[in-house]
């Protein structure tokens, strides 16, 4: 009942989703506060917010919640993942380029169980990932904390991607990292870890870049480069189409390897859900058929 109220910000519609009377849901939480010897929710304006004691309270009914869903996922391996769910989270150039070849091999070989991807921010995603709101991560890293396994699968070179009908650098294959401070540069943002990694080679270099835009989109990255409004430092993977249609240009930095690595991230466990372990041994297989 604490998650159903928290949930949806009031007793009235936690009664509703929980087909029960707002007055039963009332009496419980007053139980549970009585047990706890704290309030969990505070009332303002006829809306309803969690104390600290609250927040303390859902952190382990969402945790028990998991376990709970563990042990279904774990019943479900008897029945050969004919039922189950699996929630993904990852940052929007995995999910180009990264997810779908995996996701559609796992999809055929499990069509019944139930893929949801998030996406957004990589710091959005762990807290969800730690929180228990997501199963898989698939991150740019470093990732550093004690309670995640972190598994390294992809390192990625980083190129300048230009238009090709930029007048000096349409020319040329390489670009020197000096060269760079003189045009616009479209990037990730600043709290993005793949922006972390261009940031660490501007700064080891000692260019100060012109930063015009900011987008996480790098599918909003690729039109702006392709009608010359900047370039961008940009997994090559995420442009290799349009290079290989002549419908981008891209250079590699002299005397200057940019690489990005990236893995799976998912809780430190005793027992990983076959479901679970299925989807790394996907990723991991796609890894190595790439060489």
């Amino acid at each position: 009942m604490v998650i159903a109220v928290a949930d949806n910000g009031g007793f009235t519609r936690a009664a509703q989703e929980l087909h029960v009377a707002q007055s039963a849901i009332s009496r419980k939480i007053r139980l549970l506060e009585d047990e706890c010897g704290e309030l969990l929710f505070k009332r303002v304006s006829k809306k309803v917010y969690l104390t600290p004691a609250g927040e303390t309270l859902l952190f382990y009914a969402r945790k028990i919640f998991q376990d709970l869903r563990n042990a279904s996922l774990e019943i479900s391996e008897l029945a050969r993942l004919e039922r189950g769910q699996l929630r993904i989270g990852a940052g929007m150039i995995a999910c180009t380029y990264l997810l779908p070849p995996v996701l559609e091999q796992f999809r055929a070989l499990y069509p019944r169980i139930d893929l949801q991807v998030a996406t957004g921010p990589t710091d959005v995603l762990l807290s969800q990932l730690r929180a228990n709101l997501i199963e898989l991560g698939v991150f740019t890293l470093p990732v550093q904390y004690p309670d995640l396994t972190v598994l390294p699968l992809w390192t990625e070179e980083m190129v300048v991607a230009a238009s090709i009908n930029h007048p000096v650098l349409a020319k040329k294959r390489w670009v020197n990292a000096e060269e760079l401070a003189n045009y616009p540069l479209i990037a990730f943002p600043k709290n993005a870890h793949t922006r972390g990694v261009v940031d660490t080679f501007f700064r080891e270099a000692g260019i100060n870049p012109r930063v015009t835009m900011e987008t996480e989109n790098v599918a909003t990255i690729k039109p702006l480069v392709k009608i010359d409004l900047g370039v961008s430092i940009i997994p090559f993977r995420a442009i290799a189409d349009e290079v290989k249609r002549k419908e981008l240009h891209c250079l590699r930095i002299r005397n200057h390897k940019v690489t990005r690595q990236v893995g799976l991230v998912y809780q430190k466990s005793d027992h990983v859900p076959k479901v679970l372990s299925e989807l790394i041994r996907l990723f991991t297989e796609q890894r190595n058929t790439e060489g």
